[in-house]
C-alpha cells in the first residue's frame, strides 16, 4: 500500500480550533438561522466575534458588529464559520485565506455525500485548494466544534450556553455532528469536557487530525472517538503512537459495521476476516480501547480521564443491597474480572462493622443498616480501598435520595477516600431516577466515576486492565518470506492447493509432502512411494472448496482403495462442477490426527494485510472462533492471538489431551504473516486450512492463494 499521510501538526490547527478571534460569514437577522445560532453560542467567548453579511454592513447582528465582506473585517479571524450555501463556500475560503485567517468551519452539505460524481470532484477541488493555501478546513457538512475552555461554541446546535460544567477531562471527536453534540451535552449535568469536534465529510481534516490536536490540550486526559470511516485507516496507528507518547487514552466506537460483502468470499478467511473484525484488530494494534455501543463511549472515556494505572488487578464490591452485589459480581465474571476475597486484616475490619446478617466477603454486603450507621460504611469502604488486591471498589447506588444530607452527602464522603487511596471508586447508578444532585456530585468529582450500566462499568474495568498490559511488538518480514513472495510470477491469479503450498514451503512453513497424479495408475504409484494410508484430493484450478464436490478421499489403505477413490472424485466433480478444469488429484500421506487450525491472510482496503488464526477445518465458519491482527505479527503477537481463542485449551492439554508445541505453532503463524505482508498489494487472500497441530509439530495440509490483478 502507499505511504501513510502524516497527521496534521496540531500547532497548525490552534487558530482554527482554539481561537482568540472569530467570524461568521453568512449571518442573517433570523435568530434561528445557522449563522445566528453560532453567534448566540459565542455569548461567553471573551474575544472579538465579527459577522459578515453585506445586507447588514455597519449594523449589529445579534449583538455583534457586521461587515460587508471578509476583506472589511478589522483583523484576520483565527477561526471562521462559513454559514453559506455550498455555491458560496469556495469564494469565502479564498477570501479568508487572502485575509490571513487561521481556518474555516464549513456547514454546507451537498458535496461527495450526495453520490453525484460532479459534487465529489467539487469537494476534491476544495480540498486541494485549501491544502495549497495552507488553510485548514473543518467539514464540509459538519456541525462545527466547541472549545469549552474558552467558551467557543462554533456550532449551529442551540443552547451551548447551558453547558456550564468546568472544562477538562474528556475530548470528543465524531464524524457525526449530531452524535458529537449529543455527547457534548453531558456538560449540562457537570461532566468535565474540554473540547468537541465534528469532522463531517472530512474534506480536509479527518478525525485523526482532530484527535491529535485534542491530545495536545493539557486539560484533555482521554478522548472519546466515534469513527464512521477514513480514507486511510492506518493513520490510526500514528494517532495511537502519539497518544501512547503522551500517556493519554483513546476510547473508540466504530459506527457502520455491516458485512454485506463477506458472504461472497472465495475462502473461509474472506468471510471470517471481514471489515468489522479488521477495524477491531486495527484499533487494538493502535492501542485504542474499543467499545461496542454509543452509551459506553463517554462513560468509558470519562473513567479514563479520572483513573491512572491500576494499583491492583482485582475488583472490590461494597453494597447496601445483596441483590446489587450479586448483579455486580455476575457482570464482573462475564467480563473476566477477578473478585479476590478480602485480605485477613480487611476481613477483620468488615466483620467488626457489618451485622451478622450481612456479608464480610467480596461482594461486601453492608445491608440496609448502613443508612443508620455512617461510621460502619466509612470503615468498610476504607478497609476495601486500602486492600492492595483491589484496583477499584464498586459502590452501587440503589436508592437516590436527592436531599443534601443523603445521596449527595455520601458521594462527598467517598471523594476524599478515593483521593487518599489513589484508586477510583466506581458508582453503579441503578435507580431509574437518572439525574439530580447525587449523580451530579459524582460527575464533578475527580475520583468518583459514574456508570448507568453495570455491564458497561465492568467492561470499562476490563479495558482498564487491558490498557496497561504490555502490547506485543509488531513482526518482521525475513529474507525467506521476501524471496518466496518475489518468486510468484507476475500476473498469477489464483494459486490452488499444490502451487499455494509450494509457495508456503518456500517461505519457511511446514508443508505436507504430496505428488500430483493425472490418472488412477499414477495415483497408486504415488501412494506406494509415500506409503499407505494416503489421501486423494481433487486437483482443479476452478474448485476452491473441494469437499463441496466430493473432492477429498481420506485414509486409503491400499491400491484398490486408491483406484476406487479416484473414480469417485472424478464422478463427483463431473456431477457438481461439470465445467471445472481437472488436472487429476493430489496424493498425500494420511497425516495423524491433531487439532486443526485455520491460518489466513487478507488484504483489507483500510489496514492493509491482516492475518487470522482460529479453529480450522470445516468448522471455521461455523464457530468463528478467530483472532485477527495486522500483518506482520511477531511470535509473541501470534502467541497472544492463540491465547485469545476459546479453543486455546485444545492446544494446552485440555482434559488430559497432550500439550501441543504452541511456541512452534506461533512461530508458523508469525512466518505466514510475514510472507503475507511481503506479498503486499498483490495479495487478496491466502489460507492454510487446516494447519494440523500435533505434539511433534504442525503441518499445512491444504492451501489457497488468491492474488490481485
Amino acid at each position: 500500500m502507499s505511504s501513510v499521510e502524516a497527521l496534521r501538526d496540531p500547532k497548525s490547527l490552534t487558530r482554527l480550533l482554539a481561537p482568540r478571534s472569530f467570524a461568521v460569514v453568512g449571518v442573517s437577522a433570523e435568530p434561528t438561522g445557522f449563522g445566528a445560532r453560532t453567534v448566540q453560542n459565542m455569548r461567553d467567548f471573551d474575544g472579538p466575534v465579527w459577522c459578515v453579511n453585506p445586507k447588514y454592513a455597519g449594523q449589529e447582528l445579534h449583538g455583534r458588529p457586521c461587515f460587508a465582506s471578509v476583506a472589511d473585517l478589522p483583523g484576520a479571524p483565527d477561526s471562521t464559520v462559513i454559514a453559506l450555501p455550498r455555491t458560496g463556500v469556495s469564494d469565502a475560503v479564498q477570501a479568508l485565506a487572502k485575509k490571513g485567517g487561521g481556518g474555516a468551519v464549513i456547514y454546507a452539505s451537498g458535496y461527495g455525500e450526495t453520490d453525484l460524481p460532479e459534487r465529489a470532484v467539487e469537494e476534491e477541488e476544495l480540498r486541494q485548494m485549501a491544502r495549497r493555501m495552507g488553510f485548514p478546513l473543518l467539514g464540509a457538512n459538519c456541525l462545527g466544534f466547541v472549545d469549552h475552555r474558552q467558551r467557543v461554541g462554533a456550532t449551529f446546535m442551540p443552547d451551548y450556553v447551558k453547558m456550564t460544567a468546568p472544562a477538562g477531562g474528556v475530548g470528543v471527536v465524531s464524524q457525526s455532528g449530531a452524535l458529537g453534540y449529543a455527547l457534548m451535552q453531558a456538560a449540562e449535568r457537570g461532566f468535565a469536557m474540554c473540547h468537541m469536534t465534528t469532522a463531517g465529510n472530512a474534506t480536509d481534516l479527518d478525525v485523526c487530525d482532530l484527535a491529535a490536536f485534542q491530545l495536545t490540550i493539557p486539560e484533555c486526559r482521554s478522548i472519546a472517538l466515534a469513527v464512521e470511516g477514513l480514507r486511510d485507516a492506518r493513520r490510526l496507528f500514528l494517532l495511537g503512537e502519539m497518544a501512547a507518547s503522551l500517556g493519554k487514552t483513546i476510547v473508540v466506537l466504530k459506527l457502520g459495521r455491516g458485512e454485506v460483502g463477506a458472504k461472497a468470499a472465495a475462502s473461509h478467511t474472506g468471510s471470517l476476516a471481514g471489515s468489522s473484525a479488521a477495524w477491531s484488530a486495527g484499533f487494538k494494534r493502535a492501542g485504542m480501547l474499543e467499545v461496542g455501543d454509543f452509551d459506553a463511549l463517554l462513560e468509558t472515556a470519562g473513567f479514563f480521564a479520572k483513573a491512572g494505572p491500576p494499583k491492583g488487578r482485582g475488583v472490590g464490591i461494597v453494597t447496601p443491597s445483596g441483590g446489587a452485589g450479586i448483579m455486580a459480581a455476575d457482570h464482573a465474571e462475564f467480563a473476566g474480572l477477578p473478585l479476590p476475597q478480602p485480605a485477613p486484616e480487611t476481613e477483620r475490619v468488615l466483620r467488626s462493622a457489618i451485622p451478622d446478617f450481612g456479608s464480610p466477603r467480596n461482594p461486601c454486603d453492608l445491608t440496609a443498616q448502613v443508612a443508620t450507621n455512617p461510621k460502619s460504611f466509612e470503615e468498610c469502604m476504607l478497609a476495601m480501598l486500602n486492600d492492595e488486591q483491589y484496583a477499584t471498589v464498586v459502590f452501587p447506588v440503589v436508592y437516590h435520595n436527592p436531599a443534601p444530607a443523603a445521596t449527595p452527602a455520601r458521594m462527598k464522603t467517598l471523594e476524599p477516600m478515593a483521593a487518599a487511596s489513589g484508586k477510583p471508586i466506581c458508582i453503579a447508578w441503578i435507580p431509574e431516577s437518572l439525574e439530580g444532585p447525587g449523580a451530579e456530585a459524582v460527575d464533578v468529582s475527580s475520583n468518583l466515576v459514574l456508570f448507568r450500566s453495570m455491564r458497561r462499568m465492568m467492561n470499562a474495568l476490563r479495558l482498564w486492565f487491558q490498557r496497561y498490559d504490555p502490547m506485543p511488538a509488531a513482526g518482521q518480514v525475513d529474507a525467506r518470506a521476501q524471496a518466496a513472495a518475489a518468486a510468484i510470477p507476475a500476473g498469477a491469479a489464483t494459486l490452488m492447493e499444490a502451487a499455494a503450498k509450494s509457495a508456503f514451503a518456500s517461505a519457511g512453513l511446514p508443508v505436507v509432502a504430496e505428488h500430483r497424479a493425472k490418472d488412477a495408475a499414477a495415483a497408486v504409484a504415488a501412494a506406494e512411494t509415500l506409503g499407505f494410508p494416503v489421501v486423494l484430493k481433487l486437483d482443479s484450478p476452478d474448485v476452491a472448496h473441494k469437499t463441496e464436490v466430493g473432492g477429498v478421499e481420506l485414509n486409503l489403505a491400499d491400491a484398490a482403495a486408491v483406484t476406487a477413490a479416484f473414480g469417485r472424485i472424478m464422478a463427483g466433480v463431473a456431477k457438481h462442477a461439470p465445467a471445472a478444469r481437472v488436472d487429476g488429484v493430489l496424493v498425500q500421506r494420511m497425516e495423524a490426527r491433531g487439532v486443526e487450525l485455520i491460518l489466513g491472510a487478507r488484504r483489507d482496503p483500510q489496514f492493509g494485510v491482516m492475518v487470522l488464526v482460529g479453529l480450522g477445518g470445516v468448522q471455521a465458519e461455523l464457530w468463528k472462533d478467530v483472532a485477527l491482527d495486522v500483518a506482520p505479527v511477531s511470535q509473541e503477537g501470534a502467541m497472544a492471538m492463540l491465547r485469545s481463542l476459546k479453543a486455546f485449551p485444545l492446544l494446552d492439554g485440555f482434559r488430559g489431551s497432550p500439550k501441543l508445541p504452541v511456541e512452534q505453532i506461533a512461530a508458523a503463524i508469525a512466518q505466514f504473516s510475514g510472507f503475507a505482508a511481503a506479498m503486499g498489494d498483490r495479495l487478496e487472500e491466502a489460507e492454510i486450512n487446516p494447519l494440523v497441530c500435533r505434539p511433534d509439530g504442525c503441518v499445512a495440509v491444504d492451501g489457497l492463494m488468491i492474488l490481485s490483478a
